[in-house]
């Protein structure tokens, strides 16, 4: 991957690091101000498939991968400082969201401390993931980066360290998130309860490894339809009759799915039944990711692996692999990603295989990206998505035509 390397004295800050590298904030008194844009349009050819809600049809401009971000920092003392992050999306109706706002302090010369709303440390581009213009891609693949949220308020320590020839940052933290999770299109009430993790990040010369955990405790504000558990009880109604005519209502997905886990585990024992709900329950991210970059040639391979206690969310394998070449301002890359899930086993996993949650996917894409000058690339991009398994059923194949132009200011 071509990205804008970061040294490890300076990742305290990334996003802000890449938008100060095109020169252009504005510094009044220790305030600065940084911003990224992101313009996109794209064509799916396939009306039978699901790319991360991208919609099939005519070409659509400026919508999805298309943002536009503000970033203002000001140092408060020599060790202490604010940032407050905005940004407006496409896909959001371009509504204005605080996604960052905290107070940073630095305890020595090698030690930070966050207090705010900060970035969750999920994916090796975490910390800028909206900068388009800091990676090759319009935007990383959702095979591996599929996780519908990226903020919770907390804080988080950073330490850098460096020995031999290793230089080194070690990340922990921990809070909550109270706000509403986007799944299958869909909105939910959520509760992220005892957000905790950890992540190590090592460099040597070209090298780069990261490993990461997270964990919490998740409540979804889903339920079982009550009418239709008495319909089939009552027998006015098949399981499957009243099932089809809960989905025809406009029932959310995950409350169908809770619903059919109600009649399904009805002769099961309390324990399967109880494990079939989204109330408090335990969530697991891990990620490793390595890098090589020599100035010409760059490669990435990143994965990440999600448990859920919840049988509604069957766990998942996902990983990319990625290589590109530089050719002065011009940069070709090839990416292959795929994401697994994973059905658990005894009464929780036959259950899960008859609701048909199963999916699984797989996308290969080809892109280029031109450095039109020090702070603005343009992109393109063909990435043709494989749906082996969706809903448990055989899915459908298509191909994502992109295009962007992505700045920093």
């Amino acid at each position: 991957m071509r990205t804008r390397t970061l040294s490890t004295t300076k990742s305290l800050l990334p996003c802000a690091l890449l938008l100060c590298s095109a020169g252009q904030a504005i510094a009044d008194n220790g305030l600065n101000v940084y911003g990224f844009l992101n313009a996109g349009a794209y064509y799916l050819d396939e009306d039978d498939i699901t790319i991360e809600s991208y919609e099939s049809g005519s070409p659509q401009f400026f919508n999805r991968d298309t943002m536009m971000g503000l970033q203002i920092s000001k140092e408060i003392s020599e060790r202490t400082s604010a940032t407050i992050q905005l940004t407006a999306k496409g896909e959001e109706d371009f509504a204005v969201r605080t996604s960052l706002a905290f107070i940073s302090h630095a305890l020595n010369d090698s030690t930070d401390i966050r207090f705010g709303r900060l970035r969750i440390p999920f994916f090796y581009y975490s910390e800028f993931l909206d900068v388009g213009y800091a990676y090759n891609w319009i935007r990383p693949t959702g095979d591996a980066y599929g996780i519908p949220f990226s903020d919770y308020n907390g804080a988080d320590i950073i330490k850098r360290f460096s020995f031999d020839s290793f230089d080194g940052q070690i990340q922990l933290n921990y809070g909550r998130r109270d706000k509403e999770i986007v799944l299958f299109n869909e909105a939910y009430e959520s509760e992220l309860n005892n957000f905790a993790g950890a992540t190590l990040n090592l460099y040597m010369g070209d090298f780069g490894l990261r490993v990461g955990m997270q964990q919490t405790q998740m409540t979804l504000d889903s339920a079982a339809d009550m009418q239709t558990l008495i319909d089939v009880r009552t027998g006015t109604k098949t399981p499957d009759e009243a099932l089809y005519d809960l989905a025809a209502s406009g029932a959310r997905r995950i409350d169908i799915a809770q619903t059919a886990a109600t009649l399904l585990t009805n002769s099961m024992s309390e324990e399967t039944k109880e494990t079939f709900n989204f109330d408090d329950k335990k969530a697991r991210y891990y990620n490793l990711a390595t890098t090589w970059d020599n100035g010409d040639w760059s490669f990435i391979a990143e994965t990440a692996i999600i448990n859920f206690d919840s049988g509604l969310y069957v766990d998942n394998f996902a990983w990319l692999a990625s290589l590109a070449k530089r050719f002065d301002a011009l940069t070709i890359h090839t990416t292959y990603s795929t994401s697994r899930d994973r059905l658990d086993g005894g009464d929780v996993g036959k259950v899960q295989e008859m609701m048909m949650l199963r999916g699984e996917d797989e996308s290969i894409t080809l892109g280029m990206r031109y450095d039109l000058d020090e702070a603005t690339a343009f992109k393109l991009e063909a990435s043709h998505h494989i749906e082996e398994t969706n809903q448990g059923l055989p899915g459908a194949s298509g191909t994502l035509y992109r295009a962007a132009l992505q700045l920093v200011f």
